[in-house]
């Protein structure tokens, strides 16, 4: 599948901390998560492609405002030109940040050995046992899942765990077997949920301030670094 861009958020101030960064969106995704709110882009529908042209003329123009891309999806790792893409962007010298599901762990350990991606943010969904469930029971290859978070602890690329906290999926004992598995990583972020319009599926519900609190109580000392994000 070639790859589409089909949106940009010229500035953000929260995908990395201390980058003034802007975001690109691709098509696809290979996860069905009912909570996931880029519904149009996983399922290819309703989107207005942007030119890959239009995408390096807005680069070039902020190249004196800007540090970093933010490439996103949908699931950026779907498509095999994604790497001469990421080529032109670093040409003009960005840091780039790719989000991924950690489903092509041979693609995130091939563009990180090229050069081409300088920090990471894995979303992590579920336990294992809980994984295919949470991904709205598409199977998952939970050796590749491993792979990708071996390579991420190992490596020395900046990288970041991230949680979406859904109240019908996650429990305090989910996020404490996250931990464990996760022990000695980085950074874990708990993130809101935000129920909108756009989510896969309408009727999901966030995880109280006071719960998520508890979390990241609960799993403080299996990361360097445990935040909450979005509340």
């Amino acid at each position: 599948m070639s790859i589409k861009f089909c949106g940009i958020e010229p500035l953000s101030l929260v995908d990395l901390d201390g980058k003034l960064a802007c975001t690109i969106f691709t098509n696809g995704c290979n996860f069905r998560c009912p909570f996931c709110h880029n519904k149009d882009l996983v399922l290819n529908q309703n989107i207005q492609e942007i030119s890959f042209d239009e995408i390096i003329n807005f680069l070039k123009l902020r190249k004196n405002m800007l540090d970093a891309v933010c490439v996103t999806g949908g699931e950026p790792t779907l498509h095999p030109d994604l790497e001469e893409k990421l080529i032109e962007i670093k040409k003009l010298g960005y840091y780039i940040k790719l989000d991924t599901n950690g489903s092509n762990p041979d693609m995130v350990i091939d563009l990180y050995n090229k050069g081409l991606i300088d920090y990471v943010a894995m979303d992590i969904k579920n336990t294992l046992p809980k994984y295919s469930k949470t991904c709205d029971n598409v199977h998952v290859n939970l050796f590749n899942i491993q792979k990708t978070i071996n390579f991420l602890m190992t490596s020395g690329i900046e990288y970041e765990f991230r949680t979406t906290l859904i109240n019908e999926f996650h429990t305090i004992e989910d996020i404490i077997e996250i931990g464990k598995w996760l022990n000695g990583a980085k950074k874990y972020f708990l993130q809101k949920f935000v129920n909108n319009n756009t989510c896969l599926q309408s009727n999901l519900n966030e995880i109280s301030y006071i719960n998520a609190i508890n979390f990241k109580k609960a799993v403080k000392d299996n990361f360097e670094k445990v935040e909450l994000r979005g509340y």
